[in-house]
């Protein structure tokens, strides 16, 4: 993940809407970590120690970089994302990041599992046929979700 893609780059969603003249780069995730609550008070107290160490060892840390590209705490290494720096340029030059909120999309639960299945399909066999069932789900899903939601 650290190395840029060649040719590729990421730029801001642009549709219309006053103001996005300072709109950065549409970030943001749905993962975070958390503690199973049904856990042991042993097995969470390990988890938290573990999870502590991930973002405060320094060899830990730069792990965690190289391999997810970032990592959000203040004494993290400074990843060598492309695409990151590319976010960080946006913001360093007073733009807003564009929150990533899937919930605008038209039956959402639906048309996300759809992409999901694809792209998963995709990550398996990165074959051209694969790659079209992802456009395909990403823009034909939306008008197919829109319309079962708006008949």
């Amino acid at each position: 993940m650290s190395e840029t893609v060649p040719n590729a780059i990421m730029i801001p969603y642009y549709c219309g809407v006053e103001g996005e003249e300072k709109a950065g780069l549409n970030c943001g995730t749905e993962n975070c970590w958390a503690i199973n609550d049904m856990a042991s008070d042993a097995d969470k107290q390990a988890t938290m120690d573990f999870m502590v160490w991930l973002v405060s060892d320094p060899e830990a840390a730069a792990v965690m970089v190289e391999q997810l590209g970032v990592l959000p705490y203040k004494n993290a290494p400074e990843s060598q994302n492309g695409f990151l720096a590319a976010a960080a340029a946006y913001t360093d030059d007073g733009c807003y990041v564009m929150d990533w909120a899937t919930n605008y999309q038209p039956n959402v639960d639906e048309y996300r599992a759809a992409l999901v299945s694809a792209l998963n399909a995709y990550n398996a066999d990165q074959s051209e046929a694969n790659w079209e069932q992802v456009k395909t789900a990403f823009v034909d899903g939306w008008a197919v979700q829109y319309q079962a939601v708006n008949g």
